[in-house]
């Protein structure tokens, strides 16, 4: 049984980062700091909403050379997407460009496109444990805006956090379908 444990954990200082000592009293304390320490180990994708998937696609391909990892339909979300990978990475995820056409003026990207129009809709960042992580980030007074993690692109599970608690950016938390099987 875990009664104390003490973590160096490097913190950002005036002059580069300093070695900050911090104790755990309890198991769950000690999860907690686990997760704020190694919590998000990639960006998995960018989200950028758009009027015409197909013109869209069309132009990442003719433009900058990338290639269309995946589509679906997410009827739940309102949304007809294409993932577009950029590179792999040592964790053996990827990150992508999510490209997302509403499938209803309803959904959320379509209400967002209303107001916005197109561009970059949110920024979505990989864990190991979108469980674990996003409780840990509620824990810190961050609004996870779903109880439970939903179904996500290509079989990931997924929450977001509330924009107005992240400087204003929409931000996801993305375990890949992968990793959810690891657990």
């Amino acid at each position: 049984m875990l009664t104390r444990v003490t973590i160096n954990v490097l913190t950002p200082g005036r002059n580069g980062h300093r070695a900050q000592r911090v104790t755990a009293r309890t198991l769950r304390d000690h999860m907690v700091m686990r997760c704020t320490v190694c919590m998000l180990t990639r960006i998995d994708h960018i989200g950028i909403a758009c009027f015409d998937l197909d013109a869209t696609v069309a132009f990442y391909e003719a433009t900058y050379g990338f290639e269309v990892a995946h589509t679906e339909v997410n009827e739940e979300q309102g949304v007809r997407e294409a993932m577009l990978r950029i590179n792999g990475t040592s964790d053996g995820g990827s990150s992508y460009l999510q490209l997302l056409e509403p499938t209803r003026e309803d959904s959320a990207v379509g209400k967002w496109l209303a107001k916005n129009g197109e561009g970059v809709h949110h920024i979505a960042f990989g864990t190991a444990d979108v469980d674990a992580d996003s409780e840990a980030i509620r824990d810190k007074g961050v609004r996870v805006l779903y109880d439970a993690p939903r179904s996500g692109s290509m079989g990931s599970r997924i929450t977001f956090l509330h924009p107005k608690d992240c400087h204003g950016v929409l931000t996801e938390i993305v375990t890949s379908a992968s990793a959810s099987e690891d657990h």
